[in-house]
């Protein structure tokens, strides 16, 4: 079974310029990016203003087992290097 596992962002700083508290003492690391998958079938990475233009959320970090339909609608968004 084939599964989807979302692009990462490396070295994000966690912490805003000038942070003094707590957030200031942690080191950039990967975060998971979240892909939504649209009604209409398209696929994005930005959070869509309307919740109920999204059929489906592929959450960052996350692995997520696939049917063949969302393998190949993964692969002809673009997706294909993600999926193991």
């Amino acid at each position: 079974m084939a599964v989807f596992i979302p692009p990462v962002d490396f070295d994000v700083n966690w912490n805003a310029p000038g942070e003094t508290g707590i957030f200031a003492y942690l080191k950039p690391g990967p975060r998971g990016r979240n892909v939504f998958k649209m009604i209409d079938g398209s696929f994005q990475e930005n959070e869509p203003g309307d919740p109920e233009t999204i059929a489906h959320t592929y959450h960052g970090g996350h692995v997520h087992p696939l049917t063949a339909q969302e393998e190949a609608d993964l692969i002809a968004a673009g997706y294909g290097d993600y999926i193991e």
